[in-house]
């Protein structure tokens, strides 16, 4: 469950894969259209990870530091993928060029 950020009320997320859903997503009680937020730190992670395989292989003790770490860092990934943060969706932008097919040609 997430709280909608207009009337502060749950709302039933769908599984984070379900694009499908996600599109669709709305607020029950006041019907905001609602979108999940890009969770921040797990582009921030992601280097560290990197970092953690190559020292991986500097040595047994680096080893095992580094599979405890990873293993953390997946924690947090999929916690955050489960707990999403919910934002307003924006709407789409106006057509700059507006086709009138029933116009008079001039």
């Amino acid at each position: 469950m997430a709280r909608c950020p207009v009337c502060e009320h749950d709302v039933a997320t769908p599984f984070f894969l379900n694009v499908d859903r996600w599109r669709w997503l709305a607020c029950p009680n006041c019907a905001a259209r609602l979108e999940r937020k890009n969770p921040r730190f797990v582009v921030a992670l992601m280097p560290l990870w990197v970092a953690l395989i190559a020292a991986g292989g500097q040595g047994h003790r680096f080893t095992v530091i580094a599979e405890v770490l990873m293993v953390g860092i997946f924690v947090v990934i999929l916690v955050e993928f489960m707990h999403p943060r919910l934002q307003l969706r924006k709407l789409p932008p106006k057509p700059e060029i507006r086709l009138d097919i029933n116009g008079s040609s001039n």
